[in-house]
């Protein structure tokens, strides 16, 4: 699996705080559902998950592309992360 982490975004300004509430289990259903492009363990999740899950090649160069590719404008306003993933692989060429 691709073990890339902060050191290794391309952009700053993520947020550092992690959301959490009590309820753990809701949390990690939630997590699994949406993706907070702000925060900033969230982003290196979805950028190793990516990496993992698609066919290309285990860089840093593709891991900020990933990271470029979710802040894109087109997906501004989508936060689910399978429609994200999906969206990503349909234009890892083309972008």
């Amino acid at each position: 699996m691709a073990n890339f982490t902060t050191d290794d975004l391309a952009f700053t300004g993520y947020s550092k705080t992690v959301d959490i509430n009590n309820d753990l289990q809701y949390n990690e259903i939630i997590e699994r559902i949406y993706v907070d492009k702000i925060e900033e363990f969230e982003v290196v999740h979805f950028c190793n998950q990516f990496l993992q899950k698609y066919n290309v090649p285990q860089t840093r160069i593709s891991f900020q592309k990933v990271e470029n590719l979710l802040q894109h404008a087109i997906l501004e306003n989508e936060f689910y992360r399978e429609e994200l993933l999906d969206w990503i692989a349909s234009n890892w060429v083309k972008i």
